[in-house]
């Protein structure tokens, strides 16, 4: 999907009715209006469907949304998540969803990537399904929903990627939502200008999804012997 394709379906995003309600993985949901819709990117589906074993991890999720699959991580066996959004809305939505669920072992918080993450906090999952519609670095946002797609010159990306390692315990992992149609050459040059290893973890598809979905596991690289 290219940038004025992606900016046209945001559009018709929001032309729901709000607020609308959904039953997922176990979850009553309640998605708000202005809050990145899920029933039109369905990428946070095949994400929460994938991720790695997780129980009794720490999580921190970069970019919660209307709550998945942070929150189904949380319900079903993580020790602890927390979920961040820079939009106050998403927070919000996530917050009235943990309580719908009687979800209290999250801590939601606004926060421009690791901007308002404790810098002692250590987690074992840093996950985030990063935007990837390329869009010149000097690109002005026309309002949230953008964020949530739209990456100008991969500047999120490498912000990411780069202060992300400082946050992990010893043996954690960044785990990376990267479209299949992104722009794989950026992503190469941020993951070697960090000194970061990468392993393809799983890749697929989603029913009426778009694409080929994936997820990558990144480490700093150990050091040469």
């Amino acid at each position: 999907m290219d940038l004025d394709q992606t900016k046209t379906r945001l559009e018709l995003s929001q032309q729901y009715t709000f607020p609308m309600y959904m039953q997922e993985f176990g979850l009553d949901l309640t998605i708000h209006e202005g809050v990145f819709p899920p029933q039109d990117f369905q990428s946070w589906r095949w994400h929460t469907e994938n991720f790695p074993p997780f129980a009794g991890k720490s999580i921190l999720e970069i970019g919660c949304g209307f709550g998945l699959p942070g929150l189904y991580l949380a319900k079903f066996g993580a020790a602890s998540l927390v979920a961040c959004d820079i939009d106050p809305k998403a927070v919000a939505n996530t917050l009235e969803n943990a309580a719908r669920n009687g979800i209290q072992n999250v801590e939601v918080i606004e926060s421009d990537i690791f901007s308002n993450i404790p810098p002692h906090r250590k987690f074992d999952f840093i996950f985030w399904n990063c935007p990837t519609i390329f869009a010149e670095v000097d690109y002005e946002y026309r309002d949230n929903l953008e964020r949530g797609a739209i990456n100008p010159g991969y500047k999120l990306l490498g912000r990411f990627l780069s202060e992300g390692p400082e946050f992990l315990t010893e043996s954690g992992s960044i785990l990376l939502g990267f479209a299949s149609d992104a722009r794989d050459d950026l992503l190469s040059e941020i993951i070697v200008a960090n000194g970061l290893a990468s392993v393809l973890l799983k890749y697929g598809t989603y029913p009426h999804g778009g694409g080929i979905f994936r997820m990558f596991s990144l480490r700093k690289s150990a050091p040469a012997a």
